[in-house]
């Protein structure tokens, strides 16, 4: 690396750190006309890409930083959410897997902060799925996430309302409570434990849940709905 090329390596990096991203891109792309061969510098331009939305030039950017390092976790894992933004879900899913591969840094190995991302990008693409109606697949991808943050609480109750979705009530009992033995003020696995009661017909404990999650918050919109609905039926918590 020449000493301008350097420089203006260091001027890019300061600039896109203070996020003055329109000088950064003016001074990384002097240094790809000149040295195209630098993995950092096409995930800084590919990370400005997608901060003005421009996805499909953000994903470009991210897959040549990973061409010249294809060991480069942070330039995958923008590709990761970034696929997922754009809705490229399948896409994103085989980039997060490489994440874990054998040939990259295990789970237990990433630095918290990145297992952290990781999850996070997993529980988006487990929130699309479950949106699509494809809860098998949004399963899959939360137990991708757990695998990396077992003690997130809300990981285990979007789990457990896909395993609702597909009929899985064991499963989806089974994750509520580990949510809550997590965190056992957490509202919207009480919620969640409500409508599982009700589901199954154990409408008496479904009151009960619903009861305790307005105890914890007195405005929430759907517990107040469920119970009086449930009351209005003529159940009682008696």
């Amino acid at each position: 690396m020449t000493a301008e090329i350097r420089q203006l390596v260091q001027q890019g990096t300061s600039a896109f750190e203070a996020g003055n991203y329109d000088e950064a891109e003016a001074l990384l792309l002097r240094v790809v006309d000149r040295t195209p061969t630098y993995a950092n510098v096409y995930n800084m331009l590919g990370f400005i890409a997608s901060q003005r939305n421009a996805g499909e030039q953000a994903v470009t950017l991210f897959r040549r930083a990973l061409s010249l390092n294809p060991n480069y976790t942070e330039a995958r894992l923008n590709l990761v959410l970034t696929l997922t933004d754009i809705g490229a879900y399948e896409q994103a899913a085989q980039e997060a897997t490489r994440l874990e591969s054998p040939d990259a840094p295990g789970p237990q190995r990433l630095s918290l902060g990145v297992r952290g991302k990781l999850a996070n990008a997993h529980a988006d693409l487990g929130r699309k799925y479950h949106e699509l109606g494809l809860y098998a697949e949004a399963i899959a991808e939360y137990d991708k996430a757990l695998l990396l943050c077992p003690t997130f609480p809300d990981l285990h109750n979007r789990r457990a309302v896909s395993c609702r979705e597909l009929g899985l009530y064991a499963e989806a009992k089974a994750s509520l409570l580990r949510a809550l033995e997590l965190k056992p003020n957490y509202v919207e696995a009480h919620v969640s434990l409500g409508v599982l009661h009700q589901k199954l017909g154990n409408l008496t404990d479904a009151v009960k849940t619903w009861e305790r999650a307005l105890q914890l918050d007195p405005k929430h919109r759907l517990a107040r709905m469920y119970l009086k609905q449930a009351t209005a039926s003529g159940t009682t918590a008696r």
